[in-house]
């Protein structure tokens, strides 16, 4: 018994002296096999295998949040109030305890127990916003142009923009992309394009298709009156 324990732990301290001299590869950061995350190595962060998390429901922050995303009421002491954070979105959150007892009973409902909150004031300029987590960039109108856009990105990548005419505030287009909907990205957009200029009416048009129009009804928007006159002058000049 004496000499097997021996072997084993003589075969354990090889196996660390072997792993010990193994070099790490500064381009990908790996040691025996093992990504390492981290600034310091320089790996690349990609969410892949879920090591951030899956991807949530999203919201717009607001100063005083009465109800979860299904209605139920979190200003009452009913229950524990957790405040997630998701490493996905790089974002706090929050979390329904009666949401998240429901879903465990439930498994094909929509998980709606934990999202994120994400601040539509808060917008980055093209080329400034950080690489990773869920962040709003800002694009201006090009010249000629009479809609500026707001674009929401996850890890770089986008994944929704919206548009909004130049001073009518009028709602011209919103677009999500197709793995990433039904997580509250599009209010989020419409959001962020209203953070722009809060004190106008903002107006939007009817779109075709009854998803489309779906979502339409989920904005407190009135339809358009007029087209706005910057469009007609600019498409005069072309």
């Amino acid at each position: 018994m004496a000499g097997l324990q021996g072997r084993q732990f003589h075969g354990l301290a090889e196996e660390l002296r072997v792993r010990n001299t193994l070099p790490v590869d500064p381009r990908v950061g790996t040691v025996a096999g093992k990504t390492i995350i981290g600034q310091a190595s320089g790996a690349v962060r990609s969410g892949a295998r879920g090591e951030f998390g899956g991807l949530i429901s999203s919201r717009p922050a607001t100063g005083n949040l009465v109800v979860c995303l299904r209605g139920h009421r979190l200003d009452l002491d009913l229950y524990d109030k957790l405040k997630p954070y998701s490493h996905r979105y790089r974002l706090h959150g929050k979390l329904c305890e009666v949401c998240r007892a429901q879903e465990g009973c439930e498994l094909a409902a929509r998980r709606l127990a934990e999202w994120a909150h994400l601040d539509v004031t808060f917008q980055h300029a093209p080329g400034r916003a950080p690489g990773v987590g869920l962040v709003l960039v800002a694009r201006p109108p090009a010249a000629g142009r009479p809609a500026g856009r707001v674009e929401l990105h996850l890890d770089s990548t986008e994944v929704g923009a919206v548009t909004a005419s130049c001073r009518t505030a009028t709602l011209d287009y919103v677009r999500v992309a197709a793995g990433c909907r039904r997580l509250g990205f599009g209010r989020t957009l419409v959001a962020a394009a209203v953070a722009h200029a809060p004190s106008y009416r903002w107006t939007a048009p009817l779109p075709d298709g009854p998803v489309a129009q779906s979502f339409r009804a989920r904005i407190a928007m009135r339809r358009p009156g007029q087209r706005c006159v910057h469009v007609g002058a600019v498409n005069r000049t072309r």
